[in-house]
């Protein structure tokens, strides 16, 4: 790290389409945008976490503060504030994110700071365009952006334009609310921008019927959406995400996946305090260990292979249970159903590869394996097959 705070040069830009010197078109970074319906939900601590995080794996990283009208990321990194902004790019004054980026106190991550002058907040949709071309044109491996609250067109189309669109929610009432809303925002949004029909005509009735008859609007619903529970355990995650996920499919035919859950612990607050991230200052924190693996899971190829998990709550012999089933993807070819109380604690696991005799005598295409194994399990709990699902004393 250059002690003069300019750029390292893993995160210089190049123009489209540039060639390396090696004949090689230049590789695009992967792209993960960080959301939600509700301020004060965690998304910038989520965001600098995961950026903090992947640096520290070895892996070169973009941090974009991308809430252009409360932009803070300097002081959650304890980094000294940046002197130019995205707003010298909109204006012109920078020709690249490059030229504004910074370095922070973390080797291999760098930092854009959010624009703070008049009217930075609402970029024109020129500038917002411009704003994505140029994401994509940082060499980083990985370039994180941190959205402001909301689900104004600017907010949902930064996020639809990521490889990877984080939702972040607590288990609060009102924040799930605002969630749903931002979910029910982007898959609307989405469907609009590929089949340009306008988000204010697709009411539950079109939404049906277009996404019968458009491939386009049958691609913006199967994206899905990747869901972060904060300040949460375990159990109230798995809750949070089951609730989503039936609103999201009953209305509009989206799944929701819980990628990660970060546990509510003082950690994070005295890491925002002192102005260290908790990656760095706590990294055996409980807080620090759900981020490393969220972390983890986001950037493993595989990972981008499996199917949604599919989440149920069932009752037997008088506890209220919820069963989960994941394909785990090609990496470990496999799925696996698990059965959890209400506390969370587990009480059952089946993982059955995909080379079982299961799966071969049902003629289960890969798309079926997860929801064969679900049904499967919930048949056997109900009938009582599987004995007793009560945790021993």
């Amino acid at each position: 790290m250059a002690s003069n705070g300019t750029v390292s040069p893993a995160v210089h830009t190049a123009n489209d389409g540039e060639v390396a010197a090696n004949g090689a078109q230049q590789a695009q970074p992967r792209i993960w945008a960080v959301g939600g319906g509700k301020g004060g939900v965690g998304k910038s601590l989520v965001a600098t976490n995961l950026a903090v995080r992947m640096a520290q794996l070895g892996h070169s990283v973009t941090l974009i503060d991308g809430d252009l009208g409360g932009a803070n990321l300097d002081t959650l990194l304890g980094c000294p504030r940046p002197t130019r902004t995205i707003a010298d790019l909109f204006e012109r004054r920078a020709s690249s994110l490059a030229d504004i980026a910074v370095t922070t106190g973390v080797v291999n991550l760098a930092l854009v700071a959010g624009g703070d002058a008049l009217g930075a907040a609402n970029p024109a949709h020129a500038q917002k365009q411009k704003l994505i071309r140029h994401l994509r044109a940082l060499t980083s491996e990985l370039v994180i952006l941190d959205l402001g609250a909301g689900t104004s067109f600017n907010t949902i189309d930064m996020f639809l334009a990521a490889d990877v669109g984080l939702c972040v929610t607590t288990p609060e009432p009102t924040s799930v609310q605002n969630c749903f809303a931002f979910i029910k925002a982007a898959c609307l949004r989405d469907v609009e921008l590929r089949t340009k029909v306008q988000r204010r005509d697709l009411d539950d009735a079109a939404l049906r019927r277009i996404s019968t008859e458009s491939p386009q609007a049958r691609a913006a619903i199967g994206r899905g959406t990747s869901l972060v529970v904060n300040r949460a355990q375990p159990a109230e995650a798995r809750r949070v995400a089951n609730l989503l996920h039936d609103l999201a499919v009953r209305f509009l035919g989206v799944q929701v996946r819980l990628c990660g859950t970060v546990h509510d612990d003082a950690g994070m607050s005295r890491s925002v305090r002192n102005q260290r991230p908790l990656c760095v200052a706590e990294p055996t924190n409980r807080s620090a260990i759900d981020i490393d693996t969220l972390a983890r899971s986001l950037w493993t190829p595989e990972a981008s292979l499996a199917t949604p998990g599919i989440n149920e709550e069932i009752l037997h012999d008088g506890a209220r249970l919820h069963v989960q089933t994941e394909d785990l993807g090609t990496a470990q070819g496999a799925v696996r159903t698990q059965v959890f109380l209400g506390d969370g604690s587990v009480v059952f696991t089946r993982r059955t590869p995909y080379v079982d005799a299961f799966f071969e005598k049902l003629s289960a295409m890969p798309h079926e394996r997860a929801r064969f194994h679900h049904v499967a399990i919930v048949r056997a709990v109900r009938s009582g097959r599987l004995g007793s699902l009560r945790r021993s004393a």
